[in-house]
């Protein structure tokens, strides 16, 4: 007989994957994957259809620009559980510099910020979340942070644990003896792993916001020999479970080769499969796993593993909908424009090669009918016919291909630009009409861009602060780490004190724009017009950190160190060790910079950017 909790579990299962089935059949997930790997025939001949992919190179230029690069973690004080006096904060905004406590606790954060970014480039998260951002075009994306580890076996296994003196050590509770467990945790690290977003699953009533989660699970495919091995399930439990043979889509992942094999050696009892729910009880602050057709749980519910609060995944979903945590996928809405495109496009190819050249033929205006048609017929390149007047062989006209089906075409693109927001010019294509369209859709683009990207940042952020709570419950030891950013390539010294409890908050960020696209002409631009624009007109500006940090940043530049000897440079213009950009007082420019902007900018050019005044004004 079933387990009780197992029958539970079950139940909730099924009626949350019922759930599921259908938004994932109302929203197309996997017509939208179809569409997007160019299975876009319906069941017409080969020949006559032709595939263009516009979904393919809408997702290609959106992906660099929502994750190109691995982001920069900052992690700062965010709140002080004991108030500052009136003395401290006035001292704070006085010199700038924070009270003891805070600064104790901002040089904890930066031991915190710079094992983020060590982890980030050592667990290879680039390659997971933009696989992840690519899931949530078409239903959503997971991130998953856990510390794992192998297991090995113990070499003292049962054998009574003894103190320094040699004797038996007992267990407070029970009195009983302690033993050397069977198996002992080896290679204990991080992971950060990229989740399908078909193996998980929200309760069947969970709304779009976290809050109103009561559980999350991932299914875990494995095969019956992997689930005995595992430690962490109860072999009874694995042994009673019905194994299934793999389905024909997975001996499509393997490859026809291995198929073949699996084919001819038959599959054995312990290849079959299994699949394993892993459940996270938000609710009661549990998890479990149950098997699919079990008995009783493989793993009874337990508490939440060391340094995870309610559940170790991150999701990433575009567009929430009302009482329901699925999506609405940005994919599904460009699936019938797609469609109508390709099946435009085919006709018109369709049209083409059935193009067959016929003439009328007037009989009594040949010499020989019988002799010149035949000919006609068979004849190669310079044939003479002949004939008694002209006009005996006259071409029928093809039918004209509609001008209405060009037009359509142009408005199903316009539609999938809409749906999808990446106009022609994203897409290296050069549709617009003029320089001022191209900026107006540049601008709008970056409208959606931005609001696209935020997510994304927020869904990052929410993955690295996982990893950090798992890294604050299980550093052992202090470290160096190597870390690359803004100021440069430094090492930095990671302490074990920097993970203790602090009377107080952290908060995450990243710097601005930190995964978009590094292009060297873009780069160059931007600080190009940095200076020309900023720099030069008020070189005073550059003695005020904030300002330039903002500043910067506005223009796509986020090098601290550039910024802080900019800043230097702005002190010593002002002190008079180095002179100002541009002629002072009328005089010629000793910057090349500001001589080329005043010669462009004639009379309204000014002293300050070395253009001076004509001789007409003075």
């Amino acid at each position: 007989m079933a387990d009780e909790l197992q029958k539970t579990w079950e139940e909730r299962i099924v009626r949350a994957k019922k759930v599921k089935e259908q938004w994932a059949h109302d929203f197309k997930v996997q017509l939208g994957r179809d569409y997007f790997e160019g299975r876009q025939n319906p069941g017409y001949p080969e020949e006559e259809w032709i595939t263009v992919n516009k979904i393919y190179s809408h997702l290609q230029a959106q992906l660099p620009v929502l994750y190109s690069m691995d982001p920069y973690f900052y992690v700062k004080v965010k709140k002080s559980n004991s108030p500052l006096t009136p003395e401290e904060m006035a001292q704070w905004q006085q010199t700038g510099q924070p009270p003891q406590k805070i600064a104790e606790m901002e040089a904890k954060s930066r031991g915190r910020q710079a094992m983020l970014n060590y982890l980030k480039v050592e667990l290879e998260m680039k390659p997971k979340a933009r696989l992840g951002i690519q899931d949530a075009h078409f239903a959503f994306g997971v991130g998953k942070s856990r510390r794992a580890s192998d297991m090995e076996k113990h070499v003292h296994a049962g054998e009574p644990i003894l103190d320094d003196n040699g004797k038996p050590l007992k267990d407070e509770k029970t009195g009983e003896g302690l033993v050397y467990p069977d198996e002992l945790p080896v290679n204990e690290r991080y992971e950060l792993s990229r989740i399908d977003p078909d193996d998980m699953l929200f309760d069947e009533d969970a709304g779009p916001l976290q809050d109103s989660w009561k559980w999350v699970a991932q299914k875990i495919r494995m095969t019956k020999q992997e689930a005995l091995d595992d430690p962490r399930y109860k072999k009874s439990a694995v042994k009673s479970i019905k194994g299934k043979k793999r389905k024909a889509d997975e001996d499509q992942k393997k490859g026809i080769i291995s198929s073949l094999v699996d084919k001819v050696r038959g599959e054995k009892p312990e290849d079959e499969v299994v699949d394993i729910w892993e459940i996270y009880d938000i609710k009661a602050c549990e998890m479990l796993s149950i098997a699919e057709d079990a008995e009783e749980p493989v793993m009874k519910p337990r508490s939440l593993p060391p340094g995870i609060e309610k559940h170790p995944f991150s999701f990433l979903r575009f567009t929430l909908r009302d009482k329901s945590p699925y999506p609405i996928p940005p994919i599904y809405n460009a699936i019938d424009p797609q469609k109508e495109i390709c099946l435009a496009r085919s006709r018109w190819m369709t049209h083409r090669k059935r193009f067959d050249r016929k003439y009328e033929v007037v009989v009594r205006k040949l010499e020989d009918p019988d002799v010149e048609i035949a000919k006609m017929e068979t004849g190669g390149d310079g044939t003479c016919l002949r004939v008694l007047e002209a006009g005996a062989f006259v071409p029928i006209t093809d039918a004209p291909l509609d001008q209405q089906g060009i037009l359509e075409i142009q408005a199903l693109d316009n539609d999938i630009v809409e749906a999808l927001g990446t106009p022609g010019n994203a897409r290296g294509v050069a549709n617009a009409d003029s320089a001022t369209e191209a900026s107006i859709l540049d601008n709008r683009l970056e409208v959606r861009e931005g609001d696209r990207m935020s997510m994304v940042v927020d869904w990052v952020l929410d993955w690295a602060r996982k990893l950090d709570m798992l890294v604050q419950f299980h550093i052992e030891e202090d470290e160096a780490v190597k870390i690359i950013g803004p100021q440069g390539v430094l090492w930095q010294t990671i302490k074990k004190t920097d993970y203790e409890d602090i009377e107080g908050e952290y908060e995450y960020s990243v710097n601005a724009g930190a995964t978009r696209p590094r292009i060297p002409e873009i780069e160059r631009a931007q600080l190009m017009a940095f200076f020309s624009q900023v720099v030069v007109p008020m070189p005073a500006i550059l003695s005020k950190p904030q300002t330039m940090k903002k500043l910067g940043e506005m223009f796509g530049i986020e090098d601290d160190v550039m910024m802080e000897e900019l800043r230097q440079l702005g002190l010593a213009m002002i002190s008079g060790a180095v002179p100002m950009p541009g002629g002072q007082g009328g005089g010629p420019s000793n910057n090349p910079v500001a001589a080329i902007m005043g010669l462009a900018g004639g009379a309204g050019g000014g002293n300050v950017n070395g253009g001076g005044a004509p001789a007409s004004m003075q």
